[in-house]
């Protein structure tokens, strides 16, 4: 067999394997968003622009945002979307849930449990070094200068809550399962699950105000924030 022959074989094989994949992707979308949308939901529309909190995970290179959901579960603002960005030579495809919170009260953070199965995560914050007891062992903490803002109580929540990396700033308190996605079949127990990790995290952080905000009308415009629009997207 010539080589042009194989390299033709070869494109049309790269091109079949990225229709199917962007194939599966906009059916995830559909299928997430009909779901969301039945579960009370509003789905984002693609290019709508939305301002969130800019935590690390939001600010990964190559990120793409697929299916984005926004609205209330059991009386609390949340919004959910899924995201993928290059982890190394891989793609991570993960659901992120977001908790808004009333006011802006959390400091800047990342908390990634450790997994010897998953990479090791790249993070633009620097590494805790000094942690308490209960999390030397288990997790990856960042924090602006290396330093952790939590005392204990958080302590205890995050070694109770090992499924879940926790995030936050502000006015947002971002949970995710690292390169997992929440099944549409049954993402309402998803929802109830992520809820309930949030609600115990952010019902023990210290009554202090961080990221001061403005009051513009009706909308609050937060410091540190970033506006992404949304859309169905994958890339390789």
């Amino acid at each position: 067999m010539s080589f042009l022959w194989i390299l033709l074989i070869g494109t049309a094989a790269i091109a079949a394997t990225l229709m199917l994949v962007q194939g599966w992707e906009r059916r995830r979308a559909r299928l997430l968003k009909e779901v969301g949308t039945a579960l009370g939901f509003r789905a984002v529309e693609k290019n709508e622009p939305l301002a969130v909190p800019s935590v690390e995970i939001m600010r990964k290179r190559g990120r793409i945002i697929g299916a984005a959901l926004e609205g209330t579960w059991k009386g609390e603002r949340v919004l959910v979307f899924d995201l993928s960005y290059l982890a190394g030579k891989s793609i991570s495809q993960t659901t992120v849930f977001m908790l808004r919170l009333s006011e802006p009260r959390l400091p800047e953070f990342a908390a990634i449990p450790k997994n010897i199965w998953l990479y090791t995560p790249t993070v633009d914050l620097p590494r805790v070094e000094t942690r308490p007891g209960p999390l030397k062992s288990h997790w990856l903490l960042y924090a602006p200068e290396g330093q952790w803002p939590f005392g204990l109580e958080i302590a205890e929540c995050l070694e109770e809550s090992r499924k879940w990396s926790f995030e936050g700033r502000g006015s947002g308190l971002f949970l995710y399962r690292r390169s997992k996605r929440a099944p549409t079949k049954t993402l309402h127990t998803w929802l109830d699950e992520a809820l309930a990790e949030a609600l115990k995290f952010a019902r023990r952080v210290p009554a202090r105000r961080f990221d001061s905000f403005v009051d513009e009308g009706e909308e609050e415009t937060y410091a540190h924030t970033r506006t992404f629009r949304f859309k169905v997207s994958f890339r390789i």
